[in-house]
């Protein structure tokens, strides 16, 4: 009996027991992730406030630097989606050398790709600095500072694929556990080489970019040696390897789609903020405080996302795919009660928030009311979508949202965000378009999930 029909005919009390353990998976591998995606921010948080100590320019030059990278490493995180999605297919089909020959392609593409990162952005450091507007003084302080942290792109790479793999086999702690080790590192040598402490020399910005090499060198030799040495990964290594095309062009498949959907998201953001930023300093303002708060939310639901990616492939693979769809419905509904969490403290505490980030009273109005409401109120929304986010892409149907957010941003955001502009709509305007973007994604998804179309697009893989 197939285990489609199975799933049929599970009982009501069946179907609640499935629902719970269901929810124990998720959160088994949301919780661990959630924990590794907030320890990022909190390192940039503290690298910014070191750093903020030895002046302006050292801190703009980090802020041009860090911005630099941020858009070129984006880029190649389908070694993250990519893997994850492919290795867990493979587990879930109990394909268990097949992961690691995946595992080790994907590091070939990091490999390459990180060397290939690191000599361009050492090149064309000064050009990149010039193109960004740094002054003379910032370009200087910056250049080698961007050359140090580019050089270690081959290792955040392949962190990138090793991440990719450890979720695909359901086992975000390693992850988690890497990333406190690489923050811990990244931290502990920023105090010492910053400022001159621990017996090392004082290098200011310089000590920073090196801090940062290190401990991209320290997360991505811990991946390599779990999974070449560690007895739990002893039945993924191959026997055997040769670089073998049929395993990097699925890879490269979904490398483009997400890239393009990526692409269009930020190509979307980058001109809403280009188009704040043309109504004054306090729209900009308050528009940032809002996208720092939308993110937020972002950021956490993205464990579970993490999750519903990881498990989706799993199930898929085992061509289990009524089981996926219970575990994306149990998904939804941890979506849309984060959102409501997030939803309801900020309604409450709406005032404090914005008085947290700003004394200035034209921004506490250009924030205020709407807005703010606004933002709030789509929480839900944007908890559910973040994760039928991954939920799709754990599917492998990455050419769908690559279409469905194309088509959102170019031809219903863009254009919203211009109109406000040019009719004098505002910041109101612009987070109008970003609530009716959201609603085309929730609707879109949604649909996609319901209707199934997503096990049609995985039964091709």
């Amino acid at each position: 009996m197939t285990p489609e029909v199975e799933d049929q005919k599970t009982p009501p009390n069946g179907a609640r027991h499935l629902s719970q353990r269901h929810l124990q998976e998720i959160l088994r591998l949301a919780i661990p992730a959630m924990l590794a995606i907030a320890s990022d921010p909190l390192l940039g948080i503290a690298d910014t406030a070191m750093i903020g100590r030895l002046g302006v320019e050292p801190l703009a030059a980090r802020a041009i630097g860090t911005a630099l990278i941020g858009g070129i490493y984006w880029l190649f995180t389908f070694l993250i989606f990519g893997t994850t999605t492919l290795v867990g297919y493979q587990h879930g089909a109990h394909q268990t050398e097949a992961c690691g020959q995946t595992y080790l392609h994907a590091l070939l593409v990091a490999i390459v790709g990180g060397v290939l990162v690191a000599a361009a952005g050492i090149y064309f450091a000064p050009h990149l600095y010039r193109g960004m507007g740094a002054s003379e003084t910032v370009l200087r302080e910056g250049v080698l500072y961007f050359r140090i942290r580019v050089a270690g792109a081959p290792f955040i790479f392949l962190f990138y694929a090793s991440v990719g793999f450890f979720r695909g086999v359901q086992n975000t702690r390693i992850p988690m556990l890497i990333a406190f080790l690489v923050s811990g590192t990244n931290l502990v040598l920023d105090y010492a080489l910053i400022y001159g402490h621990l017996g090392l020399p004082a290098l200011g910005l310089r000590g920073a970019a090196i801090a940062s090499w290190t401990a991209q060198f320290v997360g991505a030799a811990g991946s390599l040696i779990i999974f070449f040495f560690s007895g739990a990964t002893v039945s993924y290594r191959p026997r055997e390897w040769r670089v073998q095309w049929p395993l990097l062009q699925p890879l490269f498949h979904i490398g483009r789609d997400l890239a393009a959907r990526t692409g269009a998201l930020r190509f979307s953001l980058v001109f809403a903020t280009g188009t704040v930023a043309r109504m004054g300093p306090n729209a900009l303002a308050a528009h940032e405080i809002a996208f720092q708060l939308f993110m937020l939310g972002s950021d956490v639901v993205d464990g579970l996302a993490v999750a519903g990616q990881a498990l989706a492939a799993k199930y898929v693979g085992a061509h289990q795919r009524d089981a996926a769809y219970r575990m994306g419905k149990t998904l939804i509904v941890c979506g849309g009660a984060a959102g409501c969490l997030f939803g309801a403290a900020f309604l409450g505490a709406q005032e404090s928030i914005i008085r947290f980030f700003t004394p200035s009273l034209e921004v506490m109005v250009a924030l205020g009311g709407g807005i703010f409401v606004m933002l709030a109120l789509f929480q839900p929304a944007n908890g559910i979508v973040f994760v039928l986010d991954g939920f799709l892409i754990g599917a492998h149907d990455t050419r769908f949202l690559m279409k469905a957010m194309l088509f959102g941003t170019l031809i219903i955001f863009v254009p919203l965000s211009w109109l406000s502009l040019q009719l004098g709509w505002g910041l109101t305007g612009i987070w109008s378009g970003i609530s009716v973007l959201m609603a085309w994604r929730l609707i879109t998804n949604v649909y996609r999930f319901v209707s199934r179309r997503w096990a049609v697009a995985a039964k091709r893989q």
